[in-house]
C-alpha cells in the first residue's frame, strides 16, 4: 500500500479517539495572533521594550549570580546585576521617550516647517493631499524610525558612558548600604546624595581650575607681547 493511501485512510477516520483533542475550526488562532502583533506594532514602541528587558534583567539576573557565582562575590554580583537593570531601565527608557516625542513634534503629519520638509520625501508630500491616511501611517513609522536611530546614537556617544556608568555606581552604593551596612533606604540614599553632590562639586572645581589655567596662559602671552612691542618701540626711539 502507498503511504498516500494510508495517510488517506487515517484522515478519513479523524472521528477517531487520537483526533479528538485536534479543534474542528482553529481559525480563531491566527486571527487572535494578527490582533495580538497589531496591538504590539501599535503600542509597545522602543522604550516599552527596554522597559520590559530591564524588569527581566532585574527579576532573574541576580538571581542567577546568587545561584551560580563565587560564594565570596555573589552578593556583589547580585547587587552590581540589579544596579546595572535599574540604571540602565531608568536611563534607556527615559531618552528613548524623549526622542520619539521630539521627533513626533518635530517631523509629525501636522508639521509644516523645514525638519519635516527636509526628512520627508517630496513624493510623501504631494501623498499627503490625495492619500492622507498612507501619508499619515508611513511618517508616523517613519518618525518612530528616525527617533530610534538618534536615541541609539545618543546613548552609544554620551549617555552610556556620562550617564549609566555613574547612575549604576550611585544605585550600587545605595543597594550596598542597605544590604551590607544596615542602613535604612532613607540613610543609605542621603549617603549616595550627599558622595554625588561631592563628586559633581568636585568636576567643576576642576572645570573652574581648567579655564582659570587656560586664563593665565593668555594673560602671560598678552603680557609677553606687550612688553616686546614696549622694548621694540624703546630700541626705535634710541
Amino acid at each position: 500500500m502507498k503511504i498516500s493511501s494510508s495517510f488517506s485512510n487515517h484522515v478519513k477516520g479523524r472521528n477517531n479517539q487520537s483526533f479528538k483533542a485536534i479543534p474542528k475550526n482553529p481559525k480563531y488562532i491566527p486571527e487572535t495572533l494578527g490582533v495580538i502583533g497589531k496591538a504590539a506594532g501599535e503600542y509597545i514602541n522602543m522604550p516599552e521594550q527596554k522597559l520590559f528587558l530591564a524588569a527581566t534583567a532585574l527579576m532573574f539576573q541576580p538571581l542567577i549570580d546568587l545561584k551560580f557565582a563565587n560564594e565570596e562575590q555573589k552578593n556583589d554580583a547580585a547587587i552590581k546585576s540589579a544596579s546595572k537593570a535599574i540604571a540602565g531601565g531608568l536611563t534607556g527608557v527615559t531618552i528613548r521617550a524623549a526622542f520619539l516625542k521630539i521627533m513626533d513634534k518635530f517631523i509629525g503629519f501636522d508639521k509644516h516647517n523645514k525638519l519635516n520638509t527636509l526628512f520627508f520625501p517630496e513624493a510623501v508630500q504631494r501623498l499627503k493631499e490625495t492619500r492622507p491616511e498612507i501619508a499619515k501611517l508611513y511618517m508616523k513609522q517613519y518618525s518612530k524610525t528616525l527617533g530610534t536611530l538618534c536615541a541609539v546614537l545618543f546613548m552609544i556617544l554620551f549617555s552610556n558612558s556620562k550617564i549609566d556608568v555613574p547612575l549604576t555606581s550611585d544605585f550600587q552604593d545605595l543597594i550596598s548600604g542597605v544590604a551590607k551596612e544596615d542602613k535604612t533606604w532613607l540613610q543609605s540614599l542621603k549617603d549616595v546624595a550627599k558622595g554625588r553632590c561631592k563628586k559633581i562639586a568636585d568636576w567643576f572645581r576642576k572645570i573652574k581650575s581648567f579655564f582659570v589655567t587656560i586664563k593665565t596662559k593668555i594673560l602671560q602671552v598678552d603680557y609677553a607681547l606687550k612688553n616686546d612691542e614696549q622694548k621694540s618701540h624703546k630700541e626705535e626711539s634710541e
